[in-house]
């Protein structure tokens, strides 16, 4: 079988959940039958060296290249790059993994003699930047038409998607498949609870995300002060970093809830096992929110916002509990919930590492892109 030549394009705005199925595309891909050649962008913030920090940790490797991005300016800079790239590493296909590379190479699609694949992650509603949201219009109604094949995590963006102009024929579904081998092979989450000094006999409820406004950890907050006040060995570890940390932490301050709640920073998923219980309050629609999977795989049951992919990811009232989003309230009470019953807590633990593993495996998320590859090369082909 001829090994296809296939370049990554990726821009970080922080390290999420597309940033993991990059990391497992390029670790489990068959390399008899593609070569991945990943680039990320030369931008004016450090988040794409972040990426490029965990993709050396480990071990893969990445092209000397980077796309030049340092403005809107830097257009066509950004295109010559990717056409220089496609004509030295003789590419087959093109797969973007972020709404800027979606949209840099579907406008345009004319110019790359290539197969094109675009993973369309999740798109954002609401109070942010008005040129996210012209972006994302534009990458609906205009870019991802033009791909042979649009990749989504959850049937709910592909209902989002196909609002626009790309044909249903063109779109796959594939959810994120977990590598529970490798996932949490740190232990049991008792180094970091001493790490960040939690008391032994705390429950503690854990978050892992961008800390940037559509998670939503300001409801959560506001959540806490109510569960702080009936739980007095309740803690709430943060993780992760982003432009909301100072804010959050002056709210904290104001609630008085200053010890009890834990900024770690950017951390993996070895936290996980440290948790009784992972929340996940986002404000905004998540495509398929890998956190969640990795928590209930863990055996560790959710309490999450019901908007977006999210209930795709869990069994209500078995693996995990949804709240209203915005609502502290709702949040606080699927919070109590879990916390006054210890044996529910275990029982949901159980079923939720059951259902992700049955359901969400890597081996079927590699061949179902694989799979697709070839579908792109052969309608490519037949032009």
């Amino acid at each position: 079988m001829t090994q296809r030549n296939v370049l990554f394009l990726i821009r970080s705005w922080a390290f999420g959940g597309s940033h993991t199925i990059v990391l497992h595309l390029m670790q489990h891909l068959p390399k008899d039958r593609f070569n991945v050649i990943c680039v990320p962008y030369d931008t004016f913030s450090g988040l794409d060296e972040l990426f490029i920090s965990q993709v050396l940790k480990r071990g893969l490797t990445l092209a000397k290249e980077r796309i030049p991005w340092k403005s809107r300016s830097n257009w066509f800079r950004a295109r010559q790059a990717v056409s220089d790239l496609v004509r030295k590493y003789d590419i087959d296909l093109i797969h973007t993994h972020d709404p800027h590379s979606n949209t840099m190479i579907g406008i345009g699609r004319g110019a790359w003699p290539c197969a094109c694949v675009a993973s369309a992650y999740g798109w954002w509603d609401g109070p942010f930047p008005i040129r996210r949201t012209v972006y994302q219009w534009i990458e609906r109604e205009f870019a991802l038409r033009n791909f042979e094949r649009v990749i989504t995590v959850s049937q709910h963006m592909k209902g989002r998607i196909l609002k626009g102009p790309t044909t249903e024929s063109r779109v796959r579904v594939i959810h994120t498949g977990i590598d529970s081998a490798a996932l949490f092979q740190g232990g049991d989450g008792t180094g970091f609870r001493s790490r960040f000094n939690i008391p032994g006999d705390a429950v503690v409820l854990g978050t892992i995300s961008r800390v940037s406004v559509e998670k939503g950890h300001c409801y959560l907050l506001d959540a806490m002060t109510e569960v702080c006040r009936t739980s007095p060995n309740a803690y709430l570890a943060i993780c992760g970093d982003g432009p909301a940390r100072l804010d959050l932490e002056a709210q904290c301050e104001r609630l008085g809830l200053k010890d009890r709640v834990i900024f770690t920073g950017f951390v993996d998923s070895i936290a996980v096992p440290a948790f009784d219980f992972f929340v996940q309050p986002s404000v905004e629609q998540e495509g398929f929110p890998t956190s969640l999977v990795e928590a209930q795989l863990a055996g560790v049951p959710v309490v999450a916002s019901d908007i977006g992919g999210s209930v795709e990811t869990l069994r209500p009232g078995e693996t995990g509990l949804l709240t209203k989003p915005r609502d502290p309230q709702s949040i606080a009470h699927a919070i109590l919930v879990l916390l006054e019953d210890a044996d529910r807590r275990r029982e949901m633990g159980a079923a939720a590492r059951t259902w992700i593993a049955e359901n969400f495996t890597l081996e079927d998320m590699i061949a179902q892109v694989a799979a697709t590859y070839e579908e792109a090369l052969a309608e490519y082909a037949q032009r």
